[in-house]
C-alpha cells in the first residue's frame, strides 16, 4: 500500500531541497576568496540558522498535530468501531436477502 503524502511530508521536501542548496553555496563559497568568502559565509550561516529554525517549528508543529489526531481519533474510534459493525451487518442482511431471492 503506498503512503499518503501529507502536507508535513512536502514541507520536509522542501527543507531537504534547501539544505542541499545550501549545501551548493557552501561549495561555491569555499571557491571564493577574501572579503567575498567571509560575506558568502555569512549568508550561509544565517540561511543555515534559518533552515534549522524552521526544521524545529516544523517538528514542533507536527508532535502537536499528531497528538491532538490521536486525541480525537480515541474519542471517534468506537463510533467508527460501531459503524463498521452496522455495515457488516447491512452486508449480511443484503447477502441474505440475495440468497433467499435465488432460492
Amino acid at each position: 500500500m503506498e503512503k499518503k503524502s501529507t502536507g508535513f511530508d512536502e514541507i520536509e521536501k522542501m527543507l531537504q531541497e534547501i539544505g542541499s542548496k545550501i549545501d551548493v553555496l557552501i561549495e561555491k563559497g569555499a571557491k571564493a576568496t577574501g572579503e567575498l568568502s567571509e560575506e558568502i559565509e555569512k549568508k550561509i550561516s544565517e540561511l543555515h540558522g534559518k533552515k534549522e529554525k524552521l526544521e524545529k517549528e516544523l517538528n514542533e508543529k507536527k508532535a502537536t498535530f499528531e497528538e491532538k489526531y490521536r486525541g480525537k481519533k480515541g474519542n471517534a474510534q468506537p463510533f467508527l468501531d460501531e459503524s463498521l459493525d452496522h455495515f457488516k451487518q447491512s452486508i449480511r442482511s443484503l447477502i441474505n436477502a440475495v440468497n433467499e431471492f435465488l432460492k
